[in-house]
């Protein structure tokens, strides 16, 4: 059983951001429209924030995940709505919109009237081929940051570590770590090295450019602390700091990275390092996990991961920016 795990860093954007990595379906000359061969597995389950999740239609009906050419295409309506994005579809135009918290994802203080292509879908690979490149910085231990990394001018130096708390808890489900984080090593990377880690070449855009990153994570004392609806949520989707995307000290961001999929990733790390386990209460977690992290970022501009924590309550202090350059 294939299980697709979710992560609101991953998806929600007005473009997808990840879509950029995998690509869409290619279109028909003229109509714009092709016929392809494809199946839905109605095997594959869904992990939304370490809770079961099942897709549904407008009307409540149960949907599937479709595979086309060995990639999983998810249903983008409700994928959006679930992460708390609004979904409009413009007929005239034949464009999907997605609004997430008002903030497009696109370079909008840019002068340049370039775009980035609206992609309906956000496959996942299926393969996970060797990298063909390595970051240019050899990964070295983290040392702990003097900056407190909440604003762009106390940004977190690359090899430099910041170390918080983050309690969760929301409908039932509550649980809490302390999280050391750093960025170990930058290079920038292209759309063909992008492509030899398996996935589609990125289409062609003039705003934007990625970075690869290693990053490492360690949590101390992770604990469940309630989970009433019995929602066996994984220690490595719940106790785990969201990648929330990039952003640009002059108003720029874009939502969403690409950590799994590829040898080497974060997400691969991060499974190794916590086994496959589910939290279960009474049990005290820690790990060490470090990998690769794809981000789009602005191109010209000076761009930040960002991260965001789970506690939510102060949203504009609950974000960490940490230097890509």
């Amino acid at each position: 059983m294939k299980i697709v795990k979710m992560r609101k860093s991953v998806f929600v954007s007005t473009i997808v951001v990840s879509s950029l990595l995998f690509g869409s379906v290619g279109a028909f000359a003229g109509t714009g429209i092709e016929a392809i061969k494809a199946k839905l597995n109605h095997n594959i389950k869904f992990v939304l924030d370490g809770s079961k999740w099942i897709p549904k239609d407008q009307s409540g009906n149960n949907l599937s995940a479709l595979v086309y050419s060995g990639s999983t295409y998810v249903p983008l309506r409700a994928v959006s709505e679930a992460l708390g994005a609004e979904v409009d579809f413009d007929a005239n135009s034949s464009t999907i919109s997605i609004n997430s918290s008002g903030d497009s994802g696109i370079p909008y203080n840019d002068d340049s009237t370039a775009s980035a292509p609206v992609a309906t879908s956000a496959p996942a690979a299926t393969s996970a081929p060797a990298a063909t490149s390595a970051p240019a910085t050899p990964s070295t231990p983290s040392t702990p940051s003097t900056s407190n990394g909440k604003t762009f001018g106390s940004a977190i130096p690359v090899g430099k570590s910041i170390s918080f708390d983050d309690p969760y808890s929301y409908d039932g489900l509550a649980y809490t770590g302390n999280y050391t984080v750093s960025v170990t090593s930058v290079k920038s990377v292209t759309r063909s090295e992008i492509a030899a880690l398996g996935f589609r070449e990125p289409e062609a855009n003039s705003l934007i450019e990625y970075k690869l990153a290693k990053v490492k994570i360690t949590l101390k004392n992770g604990k469940l602390i309630s989970d009433d609806n019995h929602e066996n949520t994984y220690v490595s989707v719940a106790l785990l700091p969201a990648l929330w995307g990039s952003k640009t000290s002059d108003g720029n961001s874009i939502i969403g990275v690409t950590d799994y999929g590829f040898t080497g990733s974060l997400d691969d790390a991060l499974d190794e390092a916590t086994d496959g386990k589910k939290l279960v209460s009474g049990q005290t977690y820690n790990y060490t996990a470090e990998g690769l992290v794809i981000v789009p970022v602005t191109k010209g501009s000076t761009n930040y991961l960002t991260i965001q924590l789970n506690n939510k309550d102060d949203y504009d202090n609950s974000f960490f920016y940490f230097n890509l350059q």
